[in-house]
């Protein structure tokens, strides 16, 4: 998510059209009832704002689309309320304005997929949550559209990786463990320590192939041995998809990692800490490690002022622990 659609999503959205804008103080009136329907449920929220017969976005014949959040991750999201719009309207155009155009222009059911801008913002309708949701995103995005619904998984991109990165990975023995150690950088507070990462690889290059993605290394100077294989900055986005895609366990932050590895149906061990809620995903591949300290989930964007003790409460041998049972749960019982 941009520093601009993070403070556009404190600023409170519109719900009488269409548009992104601040419609609300934080402490509103309009904004403590729509915290009010939000808690109602799904039913409320929809019932208010397109009460019969008024007709609900996903029934018209056209719809524009784009993610407020404005991460990878968010946009996945999307991709099962696509779905669904399409089971229930068939003939609906839709039409999806991304940041990662790249990912989604194979997406069956989209009929056109276009480069988000500001500009496209105005005229299309947002999909999105509060932060501290009451039920899962998904459900959340999809009261947008006026959809009452659920979904546990994102629908994986069509994508086919460079020859260079596929070689690079398939010389690579299984089990491979693929980490992405950094979050987006809209917040420091979905950050493992890099101690605790550094702990883990050392225990896992013991006994795996450990191979890291993202945007650039944690590492930078760090020698692991010759079972750590780092990725990070050297791949494209869609190479980075596809490695992912190619895990036998993914370890990361709640982030764009986990929502890929959760549509390729990878075993995943997702390291929360106390930002957000496991409970704000249905992801039925994960394991979910969360610290239920007194301040979270906190959806702090600034720096923690208790130096993110939620994060340093979970040891490297808890999460090592949970790879270990993916694993285990993974392996054929004749193996």
């Amino acid at each position: 998510m941009s520093e601009r659609e993070s403070g556009l999503r404190k600023k409170g959205l519109s719900l009488f059209g269409n548009q992104v804008r601040s419609v609300w103080p934080e402490h509103g009136i309009r904004r403590a009832l729509l915290d009010f329907l939000i808690r109602r449920g799904s039913r409320a929220v929809i019932a208010w704002r397109w009460p019969w017969p008024r007709r609900k976005p996903f029934e018209r014949s056209a719809l524009q689309l784009y993610s407020i959040g404005g991460g990878l991750g968010d946009e996945l999201m999307c991709t099962p309320i696509f779905r669904e719009i399409r089971r229930r309207n068939p003939g609906c155009r839709i039409t999806f304005f991304s940041r990662f155009p790249e990912i989604f222009r194979s997406n069956p059911h989209l009929d056109v997929v276009r480069p988000f801008s500001a500009e496209v913002a105005r005229k299309a309708d947002p999909l999105w949550y509060v932060p501290k949701p009451p039920r899962p995103l998904i459900t959340l995005m999809a009261e947008c559209v006026g959809l009452e619904f659920s979904a546990d998984r994102v629908e994986p991109p069509q994508i086919e990786p460079s020859a260079t990165v596929r070689n690079n990975v398939e010389a690579i023995p299984r089990p491979r463990i693929v980490i992405q150690p950094q979050a987006s950088r809209w917040t420091p507070n979905k950050q493992w320590p890099v101690e605790s990462w550094t702990a883990l690889i050392g225990q896992l290059t013991q006994r795996f192939e450990v191979i890291e993605v993202g945007t650039d290394t944690l590492f930078a100077g760090q020698e692991f041995g010759e079972r750590f294989h780092t990725f990070a900055g050297a791949t494209s986005l869609i190479d980075l998809a596809w490695v992912i895609s190619q895990a036998d366990v993914f370890v990361g932050p709640p982030s764009s990692g986990m929502h890929l590895a959760n549509a390729f149906e990878i075993p995943t061990v997702a390291i929360f800490g106390g930002f957000e809620d496991p409970r704000g995903y249905d992801y039925p591949w994960a394991a979910s490690l969360f610290s239920p300290v007194e301040c979270a989930p906190c959806w702090l964007e600034t720096p923690c002022p208790f130096d993110r003790k939620c994060l340093r409460l979970i040891q490297p041998e808890q999460v090592l622990q949970a790879i270990e049972k993916a694993i285990a749960a993974a392996r054929p019982v004749n193996s």
